[in-house]
């Protein structure tokens, strides 16, 4: 099992990587650079600005299998903490990924 605190911290920048203002990362920060995200797509907590559940799950899509992420739509219904409409939301907003059909696939097993 991974150890959390040797993996990079990632946060998303809005606007382009290309810009000449944009922020210096320290080590162990990866930086994503993209649009700035929906009102409904952050929240937050403990006084920083992260990513709501629904996109967080949108996201991990892109970097879990199928059964890992099916796992943590699981995790996150025995906690009462899954709102699938709100996954849909975040899911419609989101740009093209390549990990959309498998996280369709995911989604439908939790509605209905």
């Amino acid at each position: 099992m991974s150890n959390f605190a040797d993996e990079p911290i990632h946060v998303t920048i809005p606007g382009s990587p290309a810009d000449p203002r944009s922020v210096r990362v320290p080590p162990g920060v990866v930086a994503h650079h993209g649009p700035e995200l929906h009102p409904d797509d952050v929240t937050v907590v403990e006084g920083i600005r992260v990513t709501s559940l629904a996109r967080t799950l949108v996201d991990l899509a892109e970097v879990m299998t199928r059964e890992e992420l099916r796992t943590a739509f699981l995790r996150a219904r025995a906690k009462g903490m899954l709102d699938i409409a709100a996954v849909e939301a975040a899911y419609g907003r989101v740009e093209w990924r390549p990990s959309l059909a498998m996280l369709r696939e995911v989604m439908d097993e939790f509605t209905g």
